[in-house]
């Protein structure tokens, strides 16, 4: 017999249930309203706050007499935010206000409230055209598949994703209206990527030999046809917001089984706009109620002299951070720190004002004033150019420094780039990237550092640290007699002068008539122990220091072997830097005290205070004062005709009135087979101006010269080309000649041969 419930048992049960639940969605309610009030009032807060980043100042650089080098522009870029353009409610506030314009009843709306009620209107038939019908069992069971924490996913399982889609590319299309008119005159990329704009440094390039009878400079090619340009159109802004040709082709590799490509969420459209057109973008989007495109004010780097000091400056990518020269290695000091600017908006995209809106000021960068003087650097690349066009040479350096603090004054490699347009300099003219090759085929970059970057033989240039380990270690004295008669070490080649026999030289002798046999003899009785220690007294074990790209320390043979060390000797067996050997020679100049390479003179703040001296720094001493004073006086005799030994080998150094002191080199280079040529050189001068007051030290190195006068020597390239820098230095630094009478009388001669040569008629073009 079963028991029947009693109604008053049954009515108590149902109620039980009834306050039950009510409890349970109670405490729910208060729970989202008091316990997780905050969170949510943040995610609510984050969803309507927009951030605009405002560019800090980058640093200038100057010159050591405060000549501005950089400059910042102003200017701004478009960026499409695609986790906007892809949010439902802003892609159909931005439909819904476009529709309401052409709604008949916009135009005879009363008030901004009937226009808002129109807009409001399109918005609830837009998305009730987008819901998806579905029963209770059906959302329940779709809702099941659905991650909780997802609240996105959530929100879109009411909406039909075709019909969102549609949304999305009608949006895209609307977003593509309003831009183009602004961007129909910017340029199409093939690769807008955030990427740096032009490469980094490249690996230094191989000097190959050609062999026999082909020692003439392959001619460059002619300049290729540019490129035609291709103007952003409205197709090209849809592709790059809605990425279809990316989303079809990850869905192909899907079905391959391949990874898929991930969709660009922040898009850069346009950038090095200026600011009026940003404003008016700005405005035209803020008409049209569009969300999703930032308009950012950015600043871009100009160059005042762009073609002078390239490799020393550097240049930023389109992110203004450094990418090479000091603009790379001093981009922490010169970046300085963004600010920024909050802006609440309600749903309609209205700017609403808070007192918590944040604005953090930009810091602005620190500025650099380098040791260089761009008079020096401007005459320095004038006369490199002029000597490297003359001499038909592939590459080619000088470097002037003080040898007191060992201040960098001037540094000029070629090739170059210029710094504003990146095209390739030589002393020929402007290349574009990518067209100018070697004899190899090798395309020639102008990134390469070759005053601080290349490696050479240095050839005569080194014996001065031969004779200095000698000279300083008393196992010779600068007037003592040695052989320079062939020399024979460990059964290897002979070390001649050939055709050249001297019989014997004292070592200053050796410098003044570069003796290879006298140099090798000298280095031998040395000893490696003493030589090693001289090689790391003057710093060519070590990296010069300088705050640019410099490839470390220089490739030193093991001297251990006797040949190894009689080929160091007269620079061979080793490679320098140009850099390296500059400061070896300003350390001569500098009584024997080793200086290090200093680019940097202050660090300045924007307000102008010094944050930083960076004053000189000596290294140590490398020899005796009475070494230095000796190797100068024989470093003189190099550059003179007459006296003991007869004529030196940088005669056309010399400058009437002034006491020059120097060191040619003549290194043949490495070609083929890893044989020596007979038609390729590196040759160099290293000049001393002037020897009784060391005020310059100017090293000159000239790669694969090809002079059709003289035969390619340190002597006859390079010599000449630190002359005509160092006459007009002399003239620009007022420095005093030992000897004024017959400096004069040099200068009055010069200008009777200038005024003579203007005087001489033109010759008729017969092209004309």
């Amino acid at each position: 017999m079963k028991t029947k419930v009693p109604f008053a048992s049954r009515c108590i049960l149902l109620g039980v249930a009834v306050v039950a639940a009510s409890l349970t969605l109670t405490w729910h309610l208060v729970a989202m309203q008091v316990e997780d009030a905050d969170n949510r009032r943040g995610m609510a807060a984050d969803e309507l706050i927009e951030v605009e980043t405002i560019p800090a100042q980058r640093g200038i650089i100057m010159d050591r007499n405060e000549e501005i080098l950089t400059n910042n522009i102003s200017g701004a870029e478009l960026l499409a935010d695609r986790n906007h353009l892809r949010d439902f409610s802003l892609v159909v506030d931005g439909l819904a206000y476009n529709q309401a314009l052409n709604d008949p009843r916009w135009a005879t709306a009363a008030d901004k409230a009937a226009r808002n009620k129109i807009v409001r209107d399109w918005v609830n038939r837009l998305t009730k055209n987008a819901e998806v019908d579905m029963t209770p069992e059906e959302r329940q069971i779709a809702r099941a598949k659905i991650d909780p924490k997802d609240t996105k996913a959530l929100f879109m399982m009411d909406y039909d994703p075709a019909i969102c889609e549609q949304y999305y590319h009608l949006h895209d299309k609307l977003v593509a209206d309003v831009l183009w008119p602004f961007l129909a005159n910017v340029e199409m990329r093939d690769n807008d990527e955030e990427t740096a704009e032009e490469p980094q440094t490249p690996p230094q390039p191989k000097s190959k030999g050609k062999g026999k009878g082909k020692s003439r400079q392959a001619k460059n090619p002619p300049p290729a046809p540019p490129a035609p340009k291709r103007f952003m159109t409205r197709e090209d802004i849809i592709e790059m917001i809605a990425q279809d040709k990316t989303i079809a082709a990850n869905k192909e590799a899907v079905a391959r089984g391949e990874a898929p490509k991930r969709l660009r969420m922040s898009i850069k459209l346009a950038r090095g706009l200026n600011i009026d057109t940003a404003e008016k973008i700005r405005q035209a989007l803020a008409n049209a109620h569009l969300r999703g495109i930032v308009v950012q004010t950015t600043r871009r780097r100009s160059y005042v002299t762009p073609t002078l000091l390239s490799h020393v400056i550097g240049y930023v990518d389109h992110e203004n951070k450094g990418v090479s020269g000091v603009e790379s290695v001093f981009n922490s000091y010169l970046a300085g720190c963004d600010g920024l600017r909050e802006y609440r908006h309600n749903a309609r995209g209205q700017v609403l004002s808070d007192l918590n809106d944040r604005y953090l000021p930009p810091k602005h960068g620190l500025n650099l004033r380098l040791t260089i003087d761009m008079r020096i650097q401007s005459i320095l690349e004038q006369e490199l150019d002029k000597g490297m066009r003359y001499y038909h040479a592939s590459r080619g350096c000088m470097i002037a420094v003080d040898p007191k603090t060992g201040d960098i004054l001037g540094m000029v490699s070629r090739p170059a780039f210029d710094l504003n347009t990146k095209e390739i300099i030589t002393p020929n003219g402007k290349f574009r990237r990518g067209e100018l090759k070697d004899r190899a085929g090798n395309v020639i970059g102008g990134d390469f550092n070759f005053a601080c970057q290349t490696r050479y033989e240095p050839g005569s240039t080194f014996k001065s640290i031969t004779v200095s380990a000698a000279v300083d270690t008393g196992v010779f004295g600068i007037n003592s007699v040695v052989s320079a008669a062939p020399y024979v070490v460990a059964g290897a080649r002979p070390i001649t002068d050939a055709p050249f026999n001297y019989g014997a030289l004292s070592l200053a002798g050796g410098l003044k008539k570069s003796s290879n046999p006298v140099n090798a003899r000298v280095a031998i009785t040395c000893g490696w122990k003493r030589f090693k220690e001289y090689l790391d007294r003057f710093g060519v074990t070590q990296p010069t220091g300088i705050p640019l790209p410099s490839g470390g320390s220089c490739h030193v043979s093991n001297g251990a072997n006797p040949v190894n060390l009689s080929r160091m000797a007269y620079g061979y067996a080793i490679s320098v830097s140009p850099l390296h050997m500059a400061m070896v020679y300003s350390t001569i100049a500098n009584k024997g005290v080793r200086m290090a390479p200093r680019l940097i003179d202050k660090v300045i703040t924007a307000e102008g205070e010094v944050y930083d001296e960076c004053p000189p720094q000596t290294v140590c001493r490398v020899m005796k004062e009475k070494t230095a004073k000796e190797l100068l006086g024989a470093l003189e005799s190099v550059t003179e005709r007459t006296g003991p030994g007869g004529r030196g080998t940088a005669t056309r150094a010399a400058i009437p009135g002034f006491r020059i002191g120097g060191k040619t080199g003549t290194a043949k280079k490495v070609g083929a087979h890893r044989l020596y040529t007979d038609n390729l050189y590196t040759v160099s001068f290293a000049g001393i101006l002037p020897v009784d007051d060391p005020k310059l030290v100017i090293m000159t190195v000239i790669d694969e010269p090809h002079p059709t006068d003289c035969n390619p020597g340190g002597g006859t390239v390079a010599a000449p080309i630190f002359r005509a820098a160092a006459l007009r230095i002399i003239e620009l630094l007022n420095i005093q000649p030992s000897n004024a009478e017959e400096y004069e009388k040099f200068r009055n001669e010069q200008r009777s041969e200038q005024a003579a040569q203007a005087e001489q008629p033109k010759k008729p073009n017969k092209h004309a």
